[in-house]
């Protein structure tokens, strides 16, 4: 029996509409009010007639396909609609519903050549380019296998059933087997009997049957029913009683009964979400006691969409549509959460293998799965019930000449978990994070977030590869690992991160530990030097930029009268910590030591003396040694003597310090000099203060200083 039964239900029959032929006006009766069973033959002979007489009546053919298709002829109903999608004349419509039937009649080698045909007639339709986009998705899954084993429940030679679950040992399940009623109950949709509530045993014989009256019956259907973990709850499924008329169709729409048992007897609740313009059904609780049911309430994405509430302080919570992750523009109905929180449902609107098919959601954030074959066919499948523990349930389908039965499935059951952890390279976990899993064999999709210690779990399929990606947020650089998981237990999988900015610092100090103050520091980079900079006693730290650290290969500090220092820039670690240099400045001493205090002067002169030549020539030496090397010498002078004065001498005590550097050998511009006069005492002998020849002595003295010159770098 088609599942649509479930949310369009005719009641009576309209009255004759006059402007019509006799036999129109027959068929459009019996179409107004769902009896499609009859309706089919007079709209076929009047289709027939009509292509006879090339009148081509498209009102007639799209009549057959209709009634066609709803009582299940999906042969005949594909017929028509060749006959309507070769016309011009053909809407949008139209060709969805010609898209259905191919999947329907397993005719998926014509798809795409239909597909391609529609947009060549209308190319501007949302809803057959959607089709196209999902075509070469809908042909892949069909090769999509499960670990499912499918079976017969048992023989059924008349009628039809579903919709199966297990309760207190037996089995309740939906049957139109049974004519219960007073009055013949015969449902004109399908010609069949209305559906009851049935109970089988679940050990013994499961051909005897009996009416489950732990409920009371109603006159038109009865089911599906659920039940909580506790069987302390059902959830019947029924028609109303208030009758909603549409364009002069009367309905009776789906709602939802609540029952509590209480020393052993059934107590009716009332829910209060039902209404008599719409239908509310197909409603089950999960273990925590929130209920899922479908509904086609007006201000959902399309057709009847899955909507969740809980039961809290005495009353149900306003439902909340699923969203976009479940529900379609189509149908997507049955819902069922398993007792791992597993959202299991059926759906016309993903793309799929023809009528409804099963698809499973894991949590909340993930896309729905195609459950695959041997779940999933061509026909209609639905009511699915599993319990995760030990892999066996139900499962309801009109595969077998689009006859609804009940099957039982099963499934290996392994005790496999992965525990995504998503921390820095430096085992900082990182919290509110996105992690996408892909599943290699199915190129499936989920998303997950992770919890404040960085952890995300989810349940693999067992020989199954799968890419797991971080895609980087803020400081945090992507990564990914790709994990097979092929053994049962708790599985860890480590995601780390590493930090996309980056610094370092750069310590220059004595033995001691104490600042430097005027070394030169020169980056390199593959042997060529790339910056330089002179360390300063005010400044301990030296910040090194993440561009700075990577192009860096190693840092040499350059001091006089100190031996060199060199680092090399640890590279073999990815993390990109922030990391701390020291380039250690050792003193000379001995004959390697350049005495600057033993370049002395005698007063108002600037002649070297000769103990002064000795210490100018290990200065030489040096500056030979590092050529890249620029020294300014600057001259000072005692305050003896005017300002301008001394600025002069002090000039000359330089220049002739140079002199003799530059006659050594060293190039020019290499040795700078520099007077200060008296601008740079040491001592307290400045101007009128009375110092002895020693005092001033300190005074009259040469110092070194190393200069940046820009034109080095």
């Amino acid at each position: 029996m088609r599942l649509f039964v479930y949310f369009l239900i005719a009641i009576n029959l309209i009255g004759w509409s006059f402007g019509q032929t006799m036999k129109e006006e027959y068929a459009t009766k019996l179409s107004k009010t769902l009896n499609y069973t009859e309706a089919y033959p007079v709209w076929a002979e009047m289709a027939t007639k009509s292509i006879k007489k090339n009148e081509n009546n498209w009102g007639y053919i799209r009549k057959a396909v209709e009634s066609a298709a709803k009582t299940e002829q999906y042969d005949k109903a594909l017929f028509w609609a060749e006959k309507l999608t070769a016309n011009n004349d053909t809407c949008s419509l139209d060709w969805l519903t010609y898209f259905d039937l191919l999947l329907i009649n397993s005719q998926y080698n014509r798809l795409l050549n239909a597909i391609d045909s529609a947009l060549a007639r209308i190319p501007n339709s949302i809803k057959i380019q959607e089709w196209k986009n999902s075509a070469s998705l809908i042909l892949s899954q069909l090769q999509d296998s499960s670990e499912y084993s499918i079976t017969n429940l048992r023989e059924s030679n008349k009628g039809e059933e579903f919709c199966a679950v297990p309760y207190k040992g037996a089995i309740i399940l939906v049957s139109n087997r049974r004519n219960t009623g007073f009055i013949n109950r015969n449902y004109t949709w399908t010609g069949q009997f209305f559906t009851d509530l049935i109970s089988i045993s679940d050990t013994v014989d499961i051909s005897k049957d009996k009416l489950w009256k732990e409920v009371k019956r109603t006159n038109p259907h009865d089911g599906p029913i659920s039940f909580s973990l506790d069987n302390k709850t059902a959830i019947l499924t029924v028609n109303q009683k208030e009758i909603d008329e549409v364009d002069g169709t009367k309905f009776s729409r789906l709602k939802l009964k609540i029952y509590r048992e209480k020393n052993g007897e059934w107590r009716e609740e009332a829910f209060p979400y039902n209404n008599k313009s719409y239908s509310v059904g197909h409603g089950v609780l999960d273990q925590q006691g929130n209920m899922y049911f479908s509904s086609d309430k007006p201000g959902g994405i399309g057709g009847a969409d899955i909507y969740k509430t809980s039961f809290r302080n005495g009353s149900w919570t306003e439902p909340v549509n699923l969203g976009n992750k479940v529900n379609t523009y189509r149908d997507e109905l049955f819902p069922f959460v398993s007792n791992n929180g597993t959202l299991y449902f059926s759906s016309n609107g993903w793309p799929g293998n023809g009528g409804l098919d099963v698809f499973y959601q894991e949590s909340q954030n993930s896309e729905p799965k195609h459950i695959g074959s041997p779940i999933n066919t061509n026909a209609d499948d639905f009511g699915i019930y599993i319990d995760e523990n030990t892999g066996r349930g139900f499962l309801s389908s009109n595969r077998n000449n689009f006859k609804d039965e009940i099957y039982k499935i099963s499934k290996p059951v392994y005790k496999i978990e992965a525990e995504v952890l998503l921390s820095t390279c430096d085992n900082k976990p990182l919290a509110k994070q996105t992690i996408l899993v892909k599943n290699l064999k199915t190129n499936s999709e989920d998303k997950f977030i992770t919890d404040d210690k960085g952890k995300v779990s989810f349940k693999p399929s067992m020989n199954t590869s799968y890419k797991i990606t971080y895609s980087g947020e803020g400081n945090s650089s992507a990564c990914s690992v790709d994990k097979t998981f092929d053994k049962e237990g708790k599985i860890p999988v480590k995601l780390s991160s590493n930090y996309k900015t980056f610094f370092g610092k750069l310590k220059v100090i004595n033995e001691k530990g104490e600042n430097i103050d005027g070394a030169k520091i020169t980056y390199f980079s593959k042997g060529k030097a790339t910056k330089n900079i002179l360390s300063s006693k005010d400044k301990s730290i030296i910040e090194l930029t993440s561009q700075e650290l990577v192009e860096t290969d190693s840092i040499v500090a350059v001091m006089i009268n100190y031996s060199d220092a060199r680092i090399i820039l640890d590279k073999s670690s990815d993390c990109n910590l922030d990391k701390t240099y020291s380039l250690v400045l050792t003193k000379k001493s001995g004959s390697e030591l350049i005495n600057l205090g033993m370049i002395y002067y005698d007063f108002d002169l600037w002649n070297l003396r000769p103990e002064s030549k000795a210490e100018l020539d290990k200065l030489i030496k040096y500056m030979k040694e590092h050529p890249d090397l620029t020294v300014e010498l600057g001259s000072h002078t005692d305050s003896r003597g005017s300002d301008r004065y001394n600025e002069k001498l002090s000039e000359r005590r330089s220049q002739s310090c140079v002199k003799y550097i530059r006659e050594a050998g060293i190039p020019k511009g290499k040795i700078l000099a520099k007077g200060y006069g008296e601008t740079k005492l040491v001592n307290r002998c400045s101007n009128k203060e009375k110092c002895s020849k020693a005092e001033h002595q300190l005074n009259r003295r040469t110092e070194l200083q190393i200069q940046i010159i820009e034109t080095e770098n």
